[in-house]
């Protein structure tokens, strides 16, 4: 029962928060492609500021991609995040000479995060920061590039099915069409 509950929910959401939001499918598909290309990047901690600031920076609505950065959380780090790092390394042996990372040390990083009780010991030991810093900085060049080139799929992917969806419905459903027309009608006076 739970679970219908809260796919009801995310139904409300999505059918009275964006597609009957006062807004252009434009506008709309936008944010949601900001939201999740900044999803994809390594930003954790920060990502909805940036979401909310690409959003304002480009018109976009401002409360939608700050939602959709939740995409990454804790669960679906590793399948986001691994298969950018793996882009990203591919990409590099391609045209560089960089050396491979030692993946020991990073499956001994992601085992010290995987137990809370591992966490809360290394959280205050200063040997863990610097390794684990070291680590992450040994492995950004890959992750960054390959979380660029995936992120501004994902994104550009989702503005296009996303402004289609928008559009389809609010042309075919006839409360959505009268939203529609008045969006045009306040664009036209801008």
């Amino acid at each position: 029962m739970p679970i219908r509950k809260t796919i009801k929910n995310i139904e409300k959401f999505v059918i009275y928060r964006i597609l009957h939001a006062n807004e252009s499918p434009h506008r709309l598909a936008l944010s949601i492609g900001l939201g999740l290309f900044i999803a994809w990047t390594p930003t954790i901690g920060i990502q909805m500021i940036l979401a909310f600031a690409l959003a304002a920076l480009f018109r976009a609505n401002t409360r939608i991609g700050p939602a959709l950065v939740w995409v990454s959380n804790p669960l679906t780090l590793v399948p986001i995040y691994l298969p950018n790092y793996w882009l990203g390394q591919k990409l590099l042996q391609m045209f560089s000479d960089r050396p491979a990372p030692d993946y020991a040390q990073i499956k001994e990083a992601i085992a010290s995060f995987s137990s809370p009780g591992n966490v809360l010991v290394n959280f205050f030991n200063p040997s863990f920061w610097h390794d684990m810093f070291h680590l992450l900085f040994n492995i950004s060049v890959e992750l960054w590039l390959g979380s660029i080139i995936i992120g501004l799929l994902v994104g550009g992917i989702s503005y296009l099915v996303s402004y289609k969806m928008i559009y389809w419905y609010r042309t075919n459903n006839p409360n959505a069409r009268l939203l529609l027309e008045l969006v045009r009608r306040r664009k036209e006076k801008d």
